[in-house]
């Protein structure tokens, strides 16, 4: 049963990004755990300002304003604290439909992926945002766009839905249902990690990673360049380190993982 999170909650019909309009909240003065969601978003987007795929009705578009006691620098933990919770919404949906071998595995650092026939698809993304009023945080916008019950994608988008993973056995999945199943997941996780730190965060999403699992090489596109080593793992703080071929440990806070 949710306490602190999705009241109030805003549904809107359609906006240019739930991530965008929960802010304008945040900035109004709105309470901690107020929900945004949206039938469709005109102009969502991932990290690095790509576009997210949002076609009306199928999908969804969830923001998430928080308020919590943190210093900056933990914040982008927030984002693996959320990764786990649609991770583990995600893998109760397709053991309750008989998925029991589940496909779903994480991508570091805010991506839940399905291996699939033709290869890794994605299912859902995370962008976690931040306004700052001096060096204190403000507040903080958890976005989670998640692909359920959609069944057709661009051909060039690596995508699938929840349903599509469930091979269209059932006629449709709620959309709704899902976004309480999935805050459900998520408070008690983020309600640890302001109580107990980090430690098991960086652990518990580690053990879902198998991209970045220890001791694999990996390349890794960050903004300044490409990256290439031996994963170490996730550290607390949940950078990527990576040993590179002259032995030098890079710590990195954002990138894309190649699959």
């Amino acid at each position: 049963m949710l306490t602190e999170f999705g009241s109030p909650w805003l549904h809107l019909p359609s906006c240019g990004s739930t991530n965008d309009e929960a802010r304008q909240l945040g900035r109004a003065g709105k309470p901690h755990g107020m929900v945004v969601t949206s039938d469709t978003q005109t102009s969502g987007r991932g990290r690095q300002g790509r576009t997210w795929f949002s076609p009306p009705g199928d999908n969804l578009y969830l923001s998430l304003l928080l308020r919590p006691e943190l210093l900056p620098r933990q914040i982008p933990l927030l984002t693996l604290c959320a990764g786990l919770a649609v991770y583990e919404a995600a893998r109760e949906l397709l053991d309750e439909h008989g998925v029991t071998k589940s496909p779903l595995l994480l991508k570091w650092p805010n991506d839940l992926l399905a291996r699939t026939p033709t290869g890794l698809r994605k299912v859902a993304g995370i962008l976690t945002e931040m306004t700052l009023v001096g060096a204190r945080c403000d507040f903080v916008i958890v976005g989670v766009g998640v692909n359920v019950a959609g069944l057709d994608f661009p051909a060039n988008l690596p995508a699938t839905s929840l349903r599509k993973l469930l091979a269209e056995k059932t006629p449709s999945l709620s959309v709704h249902d899902f976004a309480v199943r999935l805050l459900g997941q998520f408070e008690p996780l983020y309600q640890r990690f302001v109580r107990d730190g980090s430690g098991w965060v960086t652990q518990a999403f580690a053990a879902c990673a198998e991209l970045t699992a220890p001791g694999r090489m990996i390349t890794i596109h960050t903004a300044s360049g490409v990256v290439q080593g031996e994963s170490i793992g996730i550290d607390p703080d949940g950078a990527l380190l990576i040993r590179k071929d002259d032995g030098f440990v890079e710590r990195l806070l954002s990138g894309d993982v190649a699959t």
